[in-house]
């Protein structure tokens, strides 16, 4: 374990320090063109999967839980911004008479709109690309859950703030007992946010950190190929799955480390053990 953790880069304060190394849990299913092709794609060309929250297999992740505690001036410029984006050509003395019209109605106490914004809202969440990545390359249940149950493998990156989309664009995850209470009305960039770096207090022990690109939206990147260093192939990982990825990786001009998890002889847990070739 030792050999690949090294210290910590500290970035501005007030944030919190990026790990010198991230680590990416895969599987590997030879059964599955789309999920092999994907891989490949990895270590051949450079390219990362951004998934949508809507992927994730935790129903509570990215879910947005609003309130709409807000003062008249904050629906005002609220609904200012939804008439912008719905009638550009509309001017601002249009947009005031449609907010005045709308505020005397009481649209701002039905339940119905704020359903609907909660759902808008929530829509938006869905369209965000996010990737995913963890500080420990040695955890049991996340080689169970994210790697086919110890028969997939884990990709290490080295993390430089200044590249992207590692370091410009990668956050820290909060793990808290309940969801973080948004108001929509106030700062909806930030509020978004909150909703995107906070997972229940049950996987804190996942240490993990996304990446998230609100333009590009879901699919596929092309990260700096120095940035992939290392490999670690499950305990479990058939001879024929790991030979495959020994193959597309030959070629890189960065030559990748690669590591095998093996079973720890008198303790429940992985040893990270390097290969020599």
């Amino acid at each position: 374990m030792a050999a690949i953790l090294e210290q910590t880069i500290y970035p501005q304060p007030g944030e919190y320090p990026k790990p010198t190394f991230l680590y990416k849990y895969y599987k590997l299913d030879k059964k599955n063109e789309k999920n092999v092709e994907r891989v490949q794609r990895v270590f051949v060309h450079d390219e990362i999967y951004f998934a949508s929250p809507q992927e994730f297999k935790d129903p509570f992740d990215c879910r947005v839980q609003a309130f709409f505690d807000a003062s008249d001036g904050d629906w005002e410029n609220y609904l200012d911004g939804m008439l912008k984006d719905k009638h550009p050509e509309w001017d601002y003395d249009k947009r005031q008479t449609v907010i005045g019209q709308l505020i005397k109605e009481g649209c701002l106490k039905d339940p119905g709109v704020a359903h609907k914004i909660v759902s808008d809202v929530q829509g938006m969440i869905y369209k965000i690309g996010v990737f995913c990545l963890s500080e420990v390359p040695d955890d049991i249940l996340m080689w169970s859950h994210y790697a086919d149950g110890h028969r997939g493998f884990c990709l290490q990156f080295r993390i430089d703030p200044g590249l992207y989309p590692f370091g410009v664009l990668l956050f820290k995850v909060d793990y808290t007992p309940s969801y973080p209470r948004i108001n929509i009305v106030s700062d909806l960039k930030e509020q978004t946010r909150k909703v995107l770096l906070t997972k229940a207090l049950h996987w804190e022990y996942e240490r993990e950190w996304r990446i998230f690109d609100p333009d590009k939206g879901p699919g596929t990147r092309v990260f700096p190929a120095e940035m992939l260093i290392g490999v670690i192939f499950g305990c479990d990982m058939p001879h024929e799955s790991s030979q495959l990825i020994w193959e597309w990786a030959k070629d890189r001009k960065i030559p990748l480390n690669v590591y095998e998890a093996g079973k720890k002889e008198t303790e429940f847990g992985l040893e990270i053990i390097k290969t020599i070739v």
